[in-house]
């Protein structure tokens, strides 16, 4: 793992240049063995953050919720949920005095809606290349709630998986791709080519191939966008990128490289004219929306909405084929 290139400079990224603010902040726990107090380091992005905040004088418990959501409370009249992130990853917290004057809650927005976590501190916010964070292990990938490793001042920093732990809370943010009827479908002259996909969720990738594979197109996916891209120069430079792609359709946060990175680097070069590129993410949120824009990408679709992709992708398609 590379080391961190450095501490927080300003909270606003320029677009494509493949770095993240990672907020760092850590849970403490009591050790079940030996009884000791120990701490263990997390990551979010700061573009999936809103605000810090106290923990909430006033919560109110929701009958058969899940168990890591502690309750709502209401912040400037929205009602939050509250999710314990110790309970989730199975710790037992230190609830002495001096630890819980600690304790914050993160506040974030998450394919549209608002959750909140409790963390037990908050260190500091760095910046980072997406290239510093390694996915996790495959022996755990496909179960936990981690997305990527990363080297912050010789300390492992785990990256969570906030869309997962939400989609399990809130079933109805899972995206399912056998709901959506498939109305459009691939012409005999796309259905000969492939469409590129870079995820790092391999439920995504699954459910963009499913959904995709249903209305008649090829699916290559990839699980960052380095490897995307890799292949995609592979197919350039062997002559045959027009013949072998229609389309790309990328997600923003990834390890290696990014999807606004990725959709630079196509739209800097004349040879991916024709090749349209979509950013399908959780974070396509106002500011996230502004630098998609920056890097070229020809659509922008918050991942819940995996019903318009097809339709979203021909509409793209259209728009190139007329010279858009």
């Amino acid at each position: 793992m590379a080391q961190a290139s450095g501490q927080r400079t300003g909270i606003l990224l320029e677009s494509g240049t493949n770095e993240l603010e990672v907020i760092t902040l850590y849970l403490q726990w009591i050790d079940p063995l030996t009884r000791a107090v120990t701490q263990t380091a997390y990551g979010i992005n700061a573009a999936k953050v809103r605000e810090l905040v106290a923990m909430p004088a006033v919560l109110t418990e929701v009958p058969d919720s899940h168990p890591s959501v502690r309750g709502v409370f209401l912040l400037r009249n929205r009602t939050i949920p509250l999710v314990d992130l110790a309970h989730w990853f199975g710790y037992e917290p230190d609830t002495s005095p001096e630890a819980k004057a600690k304790w914050v809650v993160v506040v974030s927005e998450i394919n549209g809606k608002l959750f909140s976590f409790i963390c037990h501190g908050v260190d500091k916010v760095y910046r980072i290349s997406w290239n510093q964070i390694l996915p996790p292990p495959e022996v755990i990938a496909h179960k936990s709630s981690l997305t990527g490793m990363c080297l912050v001042n010789n300390r492992i920093i785990q990256m969570i998986d906030f869309e997962k732990i939400c989609a399990d809370i809130d079933p109805s943010m899972a995206i399912d791709a056998e709901k959506h009827a498939i109305v459009e479908v691939a012409s005999p002259e796309q259905a000969g080519k492939q469409v590129v996909i870079a995820d790092d969720s391999s439920v995504i990738r699954e459910q963009i191939s499913r959904t995709l594979g249903k209305a008649g197109y090829l699916v290559r996916a990839f699980n960052d966008g380095q490897a995307a891209w890799d292949y995609l120069e592979q197919i350039r430079s062997d002559g045959a990128l027009d013949r072998q792609v229609l389309a790309v359709i990328t997600d923003i946060e990834m390890p290696r490289m990014d999807g606004h990175h990725l959709c630079m680097k196509i739209k800097e070069n004349p040879a991916y004219e024709k090749i349209p590129v979509m950013l399908f993410s959780s974070l396509i949120n106002d500011t996230a929306r502004h630098k998609g824009e920056k890097v070229g990408a020809d659509d922008q679709i918050t991942k819940p909405e995996l019903a318009a992709l097809v339709h979203r992708l021909q509409e793209c398609l259209k728009r190139k084929a007329n010279g858009g």
